[in-house]
């Protein structure tokens, strides 16, 4: 761009443009300058942010790679850990329901000894039976009936987890879906068009075809194509992220 923006001065120095089309040049030039800035800037915070997550022993080095679509994981719903989380809260509220239960019980014992007497000169054996009966049943009734109640909730609780869980899941379906359509158009047309959209304004404005208001409008309509793609690429990945490891 700085190139272009040189060669719209000299075109304005030699008299063969205006004074519109010159600031014009320049005040793209500082637009895509700003931009680009900005985005080394972001590049610098991701990285720091990277670094606060991972915290690497020695210096993190990452590696520039072409942006690919991510490879969408075959999920089961039912098997995603917070349902196990929810699933095994019943399980415990039940078992602590069952114990609460068992605690009505007599509580019975029994006791084998051994022993020797020095009068008698012989061992003895012996057993004691016992049974312990509860005296308080309020009270542990009313922990029975707390413990149904929490038991009771965390069955709501896991039911409308699974609902939000598969409401989300659909919802992100839908996003990647709206995603890959657009993906699909750029790499069946959109690319080809985008080539030679900037390749034709190019040669065009080269050989004095069209003027620099029109040339600035043919490149940014085949770079606009170009950063549409790269955003929903983005878009699309992060919602493959968001699916392959759902969670509320």
């Amino acid at each position: 761009m700085n190139g272009f923006s040189y060669s719209a001065q000299r075109r304005f120095e030699l008299g063969e443009s205006n004074y519109l089309e010159k600031i014009t040049a320049q005040a793209k030039q500082m637009e895509l300058q700003t931009l680009y800035k900005k985005a080394i800037e972001d590049a610098k915070l991701a990285y720091h942010q990277l670094i606060k997550t991972v915290q690497p022993d020695s210096v993190l080095l990452v590696k520039t790679l072409p942006m690919e679509k991510l490879r969408l994981i075959d999920i089961n719903i039912e098997e995603n850990v917070g349902i196990t989380y929810v699933e095994n809260r019943i399980k415990m509220f039940d078992a602590k329901s069952i114990l609460e239960q068992q605690h009505l019980l007599p509580d019975l014992n029994f006791n084998y000894y051994q022993g020797t007497n020095s009068t008698l000169g012989d061992n003895l054996y012996g057993f004691q039976l016992g049974i312990k009966i509860p005296w308080f049943f309020s009270g542990n009734a009313t922990k029975i009936k707390a413990a149904k109640i929490a038991k009771d909730v965390s069955q709501a609780e896991a039911q409308d987890y699974r609902i939000q869980l598969r409401s989300k899941y659909e919802s992100l379906m839908g996003q990647l879906k709206k995603y890959q359509e657009v993906l699909s158009y750029y790499e069946t047309e959109g690319q080809g068009l985008s080539d030679e959209i900037i390749k034709n304004g190019d040669s065009s404005y080269q050989s004095g075809e069209i003027d620099f208001f029109q040339y600035i409008q043919s490149m940014e309509n085949g770079f606009n194509i170009t950063l549409s793609y790269l955003e929903n690429l983005n878009a699309y990945n992060q919602t493959v992220i968001a699916i392959n490891f759902i969670n509320l």
